[in-house]
């Protein structure tokens, strides 16, 4: 799936407000104002990964408002960051956006969602501003937050996307690319067989976490508390934004496990036996990667807990609990596509 994004630049007269009190005026950056046309294509089909017996795909259309980030850059780097908006019915497939274009002629002009003034695109996106060469994205388990269960929606406000400007005439097109795919996970929860020592803050009852990642049995390389000792996942990357470095592509800055925490802050999730025998969730999970799944290389979906540490003001690491780690041996070559679902079903 793509968003198209087309701009429709609009001739205007720029108003100076000035102070009869000031003997200057400061400097005021001229904008132009923009009107912005975004549709979205049909998702992709589901591919297939373990067990998983239907043909999902996620349903895309705008909420009732939507905002997406417009970076211009020249060869020192960022010289302008606009925020566009729009407002209309929520479910449409075609949204108008509008804003004010600070950029200067001859700028690259690229397009990032989640905007940054949402919560998510604050989280994801680092460092973009005026003057710099390179735009961080941080690990999305973090800015994503707890999972709702069988809720496609709540990898949404996730749903990071790049796209360049090109020029045609007087109109600009932006085709938005996915840089992430969805795990659509279904789990079944029976005879859980963790027992919490004594002073665990882990509830043993309750399985609060996920924890995805990729090892080559083959490779050298040690992994240091989960990180770089994966060669798939993607958690932190950047993008170069000078005319002279800007690909299109982000590159990897650090590889390793994706966590993710269920339904709330606290020790909570659907993931429990304390009221039943059995427990069946779904649950959607965004991942990045820069790699493909070669023959020999295990697959691991892991299930375990996490708790909040007041005094340090954050989570501790996920701890695998036993019997809860999942893995596959992948026999030949899977190619992973961004804005592609993979379908999951395990017990555990």
């Amino acid at each position: 799936m793509k968003r198209i994004i087309t701009f429709f630049a609009i001739t205007a007269c720029a108003a100076v407000l000035m102070n009869s009190c000031q003997k200057t005026t400061p400097e005021v950056k001229k904008g132009i104002p923009l009107t912005i046309q975004a549709s979205k294509d049909e998702p992709v089909g589901t591919k297939t990964l373990y067990e998983y017996d239907e043909d999902k795909t996620l349903k895309g259309s705008w909420d009732s408002e939507e905002s997406i980030t417009v970076v211009s850059f020249d060869q020192g780097g960022i010289t302008a960051v606009d925020t566009f908006t729009s407002t209309g019915e929520e479910g449409r497939s075609i949204a108008e956006f509008s804003g004010t274009w600070t950029g200067n002629e001859g700028d690259k002009v690229i397009c990032l969602y989640p905007s940054l003034d949402t919560y998510a695109g604050n989280s994801i996106f680092d460092a973009v501003r005026v003057g710099s060469p390179t735009i961080y994205m941080r690990n999305l388990s973090t800015a994503s937050g707890a999972l709702q269960h069988d809720d496609p929606s709540s990898i949404s406000d996730v749903d990071l996307m790049l796209g360049e400007v090109t020029i045609d005439g007087d109109v600009a097109h932006v085709y938005m690319q996915h840089q992430l795919a969805v795990f659509r996970i279904e789990v079944t929860l029976r005879n859980f067989p963790y027992e919490a020592p004594p002073g665990s803050p882990f509830d043993q009852a309750r399985v609060n976490s996920i924890r995805i990642k990729c090892i080559d049995p083959d490779s050298d390389e040690e992994e240091e508390w989960g990180v770089n000792g994966d060669p798939v996942f993607v958690r932190f990357s950047g993008l170069d934004v000078t005319t002279g470095s800007y690909t299109g592509k982000p590159f990897t800055i650090e590889r390793g496990p994706q966590d993710f925490y269920l339904l709330d802050s606290g020790n909570n999730s659907d993931l429990t036996l304390m009221d039943e025998d059995v427990v069946e969730k779904t649950f959607f999970v965004p991942v990045r990667f820069d790699k493909d799944l070669e023959a020999g290389y295990e697959l691991c979906l892991q299930f375990g807990g996490n708790y909040y540490d007041d005094e340090d003001e954050r989570r501790n690491s996920v701890t695998v609990f036993p019997g809860c780690d999942m893995r596959k041996t992948i026999t030949s070559k899977l190619s992973l596509e961004n804005g592609k679902i993979y379908g999951f079903k395990v017990t555990i």
